[in-house]
Parts: structure tokens; C-alpha cells; sequence
């Protein structure tokens, strides 16, 4: 027989849970029994149950389960699945080993030693169920009573399963509802700012020319997604990719591979920007002048902050509307912008107007950049100038500026090229908001945005309703969360209500990096109440997902009570007063919504895709564990609370999927908060808010449903908005408001913004281009190397418990046994007296310090040291291999020092030194 890919899985699925469950009848566990004598004997039952895999944060892959006696002992992928076809990733195929693996939790357990730390042992004891509920409803209860906003909880990120769940913070009244996201979604501003959704993705059905920034495309987390093949297929149809990244990818591999210094990507692009507006001068006229404020008339009133020139002003406005003005070349005349479809709005120029002078915001950006030629752009990148002229001459040849396409009957701009924003590399740093602006600015010159062939967004139609303002600019649906992102708060409130510090940071999502700094300090930020119960679920670990860790331990040393539910012990258990075993996703019902598929790439088909994905448990629980969402209902009934719950659920239960259907739970199906119901209860009945009375029925084949949109056009969000719909911004208004609100807080209650100056954050909130120098931004002769961290395939997030699953550790061991080494240049390993396979340690420019063995590497910049994934986990009871790898956190800055400000977002890549253990 020849062993392949697929039969080593298929042979490792059965052998594994064979041997596992071989030790736990060998006495590993007391809670799992060998089959009996008579049963042994018998002939097998054996049955495909249909599933979905949960192993990565787009879980939309359909999989089938073979399950004998009650046993799981294969997995595949579901060819009848829409999203993946049958092709599941070595990550899907080893679900298994997390449903039967020996380190799970399998019984409640309550803590006996009050002294808490990593390397503390908690005394555990085994506790019932009843006890278990008992002791935290009070805790609950205790809080509820004297300030709700001292329960915080803390959710996983990676895992749908966990992650989309009922909303009882919101029933429980407090606003301190964390994830370990937060300092890492700078991602979605961006898009929302001119696509009105989270992500980009690129029309690679259409696509000739795509620059990727920072990112990879087709090997990061969705690898079984169809749109996977659909991005090598374009490839291999002759679409160029060029690379800009500090670590050449596998999409760097497939096309051209532009190294550079990682944090600087932000100059390259205003590079671009001003190739294509003062050397080569050939721009989207009239997407520029139709599709976004180029024309709006405003003061160039510029201010300096730190030395760097920033601009906060409004546009100028007609007195009688207080609608912003262009100015009309047909009519020698200012006019209010929509006086007209804005063929004849001057995109450049100076102008008197109502006793000022003013120029257009088009004329605003080309001033701005005048200075940011290829050459500066050289000294900070170390690309090439020529490099970055010709990417910018080949992106405008390939966007072939004019062109049309017909789908299906309706003539669309045709734009064959573009930059797909940037991943969490490239863009968590302060200057992350610049980088995006500069790209979606190279975009909007290009015309290129959400028409075949260019940069699209991801929902559309019923789905996902953009507005516009009334200024006619882009506002993303009212109920999307990310919206603050693009337009921020419309009024700041002080103080704070939450730990999110949202008076100061009234664009983020989660400052959280700045949490465990007030919880150590509230008074400095104004606040004035600290946690006293911290509820951690679906995965949530901030030691892990979040910079210093050592701010992180001090807290949840202080924290009255802890509590998690949890699949395995890790470092959240490990200061844990209870710990209450969760279902693995092979036993607990699922349901998502997930009405985007792709945030890479799409087709046709993918772009019209929308899915969802319903799944039953396939065994009975293998241990004495419980579903998470049946915990929250249960809290929620004990406190009085499930009532605010149920409406909550009612209203919003995962959203739209099919059109005209409502976003929560139909009215004839909506949840009683006077009976008792399970989270079984309301997957069902949102599966008939869907379907009718099929309910689960409809999932019984494929837990996976697809629903296609009729034809190519409506996968373009132009389709449903076309031009003078609404404008995206060139001159990001939005920023400057905030600014110009941010600055009325800090003086109006005589206040300082915490832990910084405010010229430091003000600066980044400019509406026009803004380039300035960071700390840690380049290396120094001290701390020579820019730390830089990659996704895997094997970890992509861990809220499935990847860095802990045996199969996927030998999968490691076995293909990629460098893995979790430190990556370095050989040119700068030489340089620094350094071999292949020292033992070395890597220590930031904020002190931190981790170790790992040295690998050279030609596919990194000599100017950075590349860590992949979170390794190196801490705490006792873990999984021996979990230790493994640096911990890359630790190297990280958790204050004020370098933060993006406008985002809240966190450093990612801090200078280093490496030097022999």
C-alpha cells in the first residue's frame, strides 16, 4: 500500500483515538470505560454524521465524521459542501486528537491554594456540577448587586464556535466584554472607511496586477476554502502578484518578492502615490470625481504637532445647505457637491472662495506628498526606488483606466489591478492608519475599488446596506460593530464607562493591550472601579494574545475570582478559583452565520456566496463536560437576567443570511423568557427563521448550507450602490472630527489624556497624509534586528486547542521542523557571530527576553528576526510540547510608548537584539 497524504490521516485519525481510548481503559481517566465484553463481540455501528470543522476563524469547511459505537475515528471533508468541496486542511483533519486528547478537562475543579501564579500549583479538587453553579451564581450575583461593570469577561478569538455566542454581558450590564482581538484589528479600517465592510478581497477572477502588503494570500488560515484553488488557478492564468514583505510567503514564491525594513510599508505607498499624481499623471478621472470627495473644496490650513505637519479641517461649505463645495469648471463657480453628477468638479487647483482660499482635497494630497518621492521612500524601506516607480507605473498600466466589462447585462468600470490591504503585520504599528489611507488612496487614483477586476468588499445586497451622509460620503451599516472604526464616535463622553477607554480612543475596537494597565492603575485613567469577577471563555487568553504578559499575571493575581470554561488546562486555568469543563466542538451544537467566506480572494462564485453552518454533536460528551451557551442561560435564569437575554437573542440572533428574512429569531419562533430552553432550542429556531419547520432538517445532509446570489453583477457592491450612491474618502474627514473632539474632552474637563501627550495622539488622527518616526521603528546600532511574527498553517489562532493537539505536533516535527525557531538572514546571522542552531535569546528594546534555537533563513529581510505563531506557553499542567518555541509576546510594549492611538492598536514589531543563550 503507498502511503499518501490522505491515507496517513485517514490511518492516524483511527490509530489515534484507538490509542487514547486504549489508555483511558487503562486507567488514565475514571470518567471514560472500554467498550464491555458483549459489546465487543458485536458487529460495529457505524455511521457519517455530517459536521463542520472549527479549527480556524472562517470555520465554513463542511466535514463528515465517521463514528463507530459511539467512537469518532475519521474525519474528511464533505464533497457536498459549498465552501470547501471535500478538501479539508491538516488542521480540520486533526480535530479528532482535541475530542479524545488525555489533557482535557474533565470534571469540575475548584482551587484549594489561594497563592496564584504560573508556576503555582491551584490544589485542585474535583467538585459537582451543583457546587460548581452554586459557587460562581454567587459571585455573579454579589456583582450584579453592587456594580455590574466589575464582571469582566474575556472571549477567545479564532473560534465561531465559541466566539458567536449568546450575549450575556449585555443582559448582565456590564461594559467590559474583552477579546484578545482588539489590538490587532487595525485591519478593518480601511475597508470600512471605503468599502463599508471588514475586509478587502481581490477580484481574482478578473485581477491581472495585485500588490499584497503585508500579508499572504492562499496559505494562511482558509486553506481548504475553495477560494484557495481559485487563487493559484489565477495565478496560473497569469495574474502577477507582487509580494511587499518582509518574509517571503508563499504568495511571494508564486510572483515577484519586494523585502522591506517591517513597520515602513506606510512610505512605499505614499511613494506610490506620488508616482502616479507627479511623474506619471494618469488617474481615474471620473471615479475621482464621482465616487469620492477629490473635488470637495477645503482650507489648507495646515498645523504642526511634533514636528510633523497635520491637517484637521472641514471642507468648505455652501452657506444656505451647509453642504461641502467642489468647484464647477462648467460654471466658474463654487457649488454644492451634489449640484450635479460632478463631470465638470475641478480634481485639482486653488481657489477664492467666500473670502478664502481654498483647494480641492485631490490638491491637498498631491501638496502633502510632494516630498514622498521613491527616493525617500528608499531610505526608509531599503526598496529600491526603482522598484517602487515601476510597481507604480505597472499598477496604473495594468488598471487600464477607461475600460469597460459587461456582467450580465449592466456595463461596470473594468480595473484589473490593485493593492489589497495590508494584514496585522504590517499594519500594527502607529503608522497603521497611515498605510491605510496611502493604499486607498493608490486605489481611488487607480478606480479600482469594488468594480471587476479590483479591491471589493465582502457583503453586499440585502446583506450589508451602505448609506451615505449628509455630506455624501460612505457610512457602513449602523449595526456593523466595526463601524467606529471608519467614522468614530459622533460624541465623547467622559469619564470612561469601560475599560475600552472609549472617550479616549473613540475609534477602536479594544484597547486591549491597555487593560491589565488601568486594572493596575484605574485612577490614572480616570476610572473608578476595578474587576472583582473575570468570567474567561471560548478560548480567551490574554497571556497568550496579548503583549507583556507579566502586567497580565499582577492583575489576575489581584482579581477576587476567577473562573473559566475551558477544554484544557492553560495559563488562564492556572489562576482559575473554579475551572468548568466545555464541550469540544465534536460534542456541542453550533451555528454561524457567515455571510463572508473569503477575506483574500474571490470568483464569482465565491463573491456571491453567502453560508451557513449548523452542526449537531456527533458523539456524547467523552467526559463530565457542558455546552458554554448552556452555562450562560443557566447564570442568566439564576440572576433574573434571562428575560433582557432572550430579547436580546430575539432581536439579533447571528444576523441575515437568506434575503428578507429578519436578522434575530422570527416572531412565531421567538424565544419565551418564562420557559426553559437550551442552545439547542435556538439554533433550532433560527434554522426555522431560515427554513421553516425543516429546523435541523436541514442541515441533516451537509451541516453546511450555501445560498448563491443570481448572477456575477451582484457581487459587486456597485451593483446595489452605483456611482453618486454615496463617496469614499480621499481626505479622511472622519479622523480630523475626531481630533477636533478628542482635543474639546482633554479641555473642557481640564484633564491630560492618560499616560500621553496629546499632540503625540492628535497627530494621527490627520485627514491628510502623515508620515513621522516612532520609537522602535528602525533598528539601532543597540537592538539591530526588527522583530517580526508570521501565521502558520498549524497556528492560526488556539482557541481549538492547535498548539496543544499531539497530531498536529508531529505533523510539525515531521514537515516543517523549524517550525518554532527563530528566523534570521545567514548575511546577518554572520554579521553577528551567529550559526545555524545556536541557542539564543532574543531581547526587545522594552526589556523583554525569550529563547529559542537560531534557523537561517533566506526567505527573511537581513533587517528582521522572524517568530511564528504563539508558542512557548507558560503554567503547569499543560502538554509538554506547549512549552515549546519562544514566547514572542513577552518582547512586546503593553503602554503608551508606541501605540497607534487613532486604532488603540498595539506594536507588533519592536527592535531586538539576538545574542548566544
Amino acid at each position: 500500500m503507498t502511503l499518501t497524504r490522505r491515507t496517513f490521516f485517514k490511518g492516524a485519525a483511527a490509530a489515534g483515538a484507538a490509542a487514547m481510548l486504549g489508555a483511558e481503559a487503562a486507567g488514565a481517566s475514571p470518567w471514560f470505560s472500554p467498550l464491555a465484553p458483549e459489546q465487543a463481540h458485536a458487529a460495529p455501528v457505524e455511521e457519517w454524521k455530517p459536521a463542520t470543522c472549527p479549527a480556524c476563524h472562517n470555520p465554513i469547511c463542511g466535514t463528515q465524521v465517521k463514528v463507530v459505537d459511539g467512537v469518532a475515528v475519521e474525519i474528511k471533508g464533505d464533497p457536498n459542501s459549498p465552501t470547501n468541496q471535500g478538501r479539508l486542511c491538516p488542521r480540520g483533519l486533526s480535530v479528532l486528537g482535541g475530542l479524545y486528547h488525555p489533557y482535557r478537562v474533565k470534571k469540575p475543579l475548584k482551587r484549594t491554594n489561594p497563592e496564584k501564579g504560573l508556576d503555582v500549583d491551584p490544589g485542585w479538587v474535583e467538585i459537582s456540577w451543583d457546587e460548581a453553579l452554586q459557587i460562581t451564581t454567587e459571585k455573579l450575583k454579589a456583582c450584579l448587586e453592587k456594580d455590574p461593570r466589575t464582571l469582566f469577561t474575556q472571549t477567545g478569538f479564532g473560534n465561531e464556535d465559541s466566539f458567536k455566542r449568546l450575549i450575556f454581558e449585555s443582559a448582565f450590564g456590564t461594559p467590559n466584554g474583552l477579546t484578545t482581538s482588539g489590538p490587532l484589528c487595525a485591519d478593518h479600517f480601511g475597508p470600512m472607511c471605503t468599502k463599508g465592510t471588514k475586509v478587502d478581497r481581490a477580484d481574482t477572477e478578473r485581477c491581472n496586477y495585485l500588490v499584497i502588503m503585508g500579508r499572504s494570500v492562499g496559505d494562511e488560515w482558509g486553506l481548504a476554502h475553495r477560494n484557495t484553488k481559485e487563487y493559484v488557478d489565477s495565478v496560473a492564468r497569469g495574474m502577477k502578484i507582487v509580494c511587499v514583505n518582509p518574509r517571503k510567503t508563499n504568495a511571494a514564491q508564486t510572483g515577484e518578492w519586494v523585502p522591506i525594513v517591517p513597520g515602513t510599508d506606510v512610505a512605499m505607498c505614499w511613494a506610490l502615490v506620488n508616482v502616479m499624481l507627479y511623474e506619471r499623471q494618469d488617474v481615474d478621472e471620473h471615479f475621482l470625481k464621482v465616487r469620492t470627495n477629490a473635488p470637495y473644496l477645503i482650507e489648507d490650513v495646515p498645523e504642526e504637532l511634533k514636528g510633523t505637519k497635520v491637517c484637521f479641517q472641514d471642507y468648505a461649505r455652501d452657506e444656505a445647505t451647509g453642504k461641502p463645495l467642489v468647484w464647477d469648471e462648467g460654471a466658474a463657480a463654487a457649488v454644492p457637491f451634489d449640484t450635479s453628477s460632478g463631470e465638470t468638479y475641478a480634481l485639482f487647483g486653488e481657489y477664492a472662495v467666500g473670502g478664502k482660499n481654498v483647494k480641492t482635497c485631490l490638491q491637498l494630497i498631491k501638496d502633502y506628498t510632494a516630498d514622498m518621492t521613491p527616493e525617500w521612500a528608499e531610505e526608509i524601506t531599503s526598496v529600491p526606488a526603482d522598484t517602487i516607480r515601476r510597481i507604480a507605473n505597472e499598477l496604473v498600466d495594468h488598471a487600464l483606466i477607461g475600460s469597460t466589462i459587461e456582467l450580465d447585462g449592466e456595463t461596470f468600470p473594468f480595473r484589473p489591478a490593485g493593492v489589497l490591504a495590508p494584514g496585522r503585520g504590517s499594519n500594527s504599528n502607529p503608522l497603521n492608519v497611515e498605510l491605510f489611507k496611502a493604499i486607498e488612496v493608490v486605489n481611488e487614483l487607480l478606480g479600482c475599488i469594488d468594480v471587476p477586476g479590483g479591491i471589493l468588499g465582502l457583503e453586499h445586497g440585502d446583506l450589508h446596506v451602505m448609506d451615505a451622509d449628509d455630506d455624501g460620503m460612505l457610512l457602513p451599516p449602523a449595526s456593523d460593530n466595526f463601524r467606529n472604526q471608519a467614522v468614530g464616535q459622533e460624541k465623547l463622553s467622559f469619564p470612561p464607562k469601560s475599560y475600552k477607554l472609549e472617550c479616549f480612543y473613540p475609534h477602536e475596537l479594544h484597547v486591549m493591550q491597555l487593560v491589565w494597565r488601568a486594572a493596575l492603575d484605574p485612577e490614572s485613567y480616570y476610572l473608578d472601579y476595578k474587576p472583582e469577577v473575570y468570567m474567561v471563555l471560548g478560548g480567551g487568553n490574554p497571556l497568550r494574545s496579548n503583549s507583556n504578559p507579566e502586567a497580565v499575571v499582577e492583575v489576575l493575581k489581584q482579581i477576587p475570582f476567577t473562573f473559566t470554561i475551558s477544554l484544557w488546562m492553560d495559563e488562564m486555568t492556572q489562576f482559575a478559583d473554579v475551572v468548568l469543563p466545555e464541550h469540544h466542538a465534536l460534542e456541542r451544537y453550533a451555528l454561524w452565520n457567515a455571510s463572508w467566506i473569503s477575506n483574500k480572494s474571490a470568483s464569482d462564485y465565491v463573491k456571491s456566496l453567502r453560508v451557513l453552518e449548523a452542526r449537531k454533536p456527533v458523539v456524547e460528551p467523552v467526559f463530565d463536560t457542558r455546552q458554554q451557551e448552556d452555562l450562560l442561560i443557566e447564570w442568566a435564569s439564576r440572576l433574573g437576567i434571562l428575560p433582557k437575554m432572550t430579547g436580546i437573542a430575539n432581536k439579533g440572533f447571528q444576523g441575515k443570511f437568506l434575503p428578507g428574512k429578519p436578522g434575530g429569531i422570527a416572531d412565531e419562533y421567538a424565544l419565551s423568557p418564562k420557559e426553559p430552553y437550551t442552545y439547542a432550542d435556538v439554533c433550532e429556531r433560527k434554522l426555522k427563521t431560515q427554513f421553516g419547520e425543516q429546523g435541523w432538517d436541514a442541515v441533516k445532509e451537509c451541516a453546511v448550507v450555501g445560498y448563491t446570489q443570481p448572477d456575477a453583477k451582484s457581487g459587486y457592491i456597485w451593483h446595489w450602490h452605483p456611482e453618486n450612491a454615496y463617496r469614499v474618502p480621499l481626505y479622511f474627514r472622519y479622523n480630523a472630527r475626531s481630533a477636533q473632539m478628542l482635543r474639546a474632552l482633554i479641555e473642557e474637563n481640564g484633564i491630560e489624556f492618560p499616560h500621553a501627550d496629546l499632540d503625540e495622539v492628535l497627530r494621527q488622527y490627520s485627514g491628510a497624509p502623515v508620515f513621522f518616526e516612532f520609537e522602535g521603528m528602525h533598528p539601532t546600532e543597540e537592538f539591530p534586528l526588527k522583530v517580526l511574527q508570521f501565521k502558520t498553517h498549524f497556528q492560526v489562532n488556539d482557541s481549538t486547542g492547535l498548539s496543544y493537539n499531539h497530531w498536529l505536533h508531529d505533523i510539525e516535527q515531521r514537515f516543517d521542523p523549524h517550525l518554532k525557531k527563530v528566523l534570521v538572514a545567514p548575511s546577518r546571522a554572520d554579521e553577528l557571530g551567529l550559526a545555524e542552531g545556536d541557542q539564543v535569546v532574543v531581547e526587545s528594546m522594552y526589556g523583554g527576553k525569550t529563547t529559542g534555537v537560531l534557523h537561517l533563513s533566506e526567505m527573511i529581510h537581513p533587517s528582521a528576526l522572524a517568530i511564528s505563531g504563539k508558542w512557548g506557553a507558560k503554567g503547569a499542567g499543560l502538554v509538554d510540547f506547549a512549552h515549546e518555541g519562544p514566547h514572542y509576546n513577552t518582547l512586546l510594549n503593553d503602554d503608551e510608548r508606541d501605540i497607534g492611538f487613532m486604532m488603540g492598536n498595539l506594536n507588533n514589531s519592536v527592535a531586538v537584539k539576538v545574542y548566544k543563550a
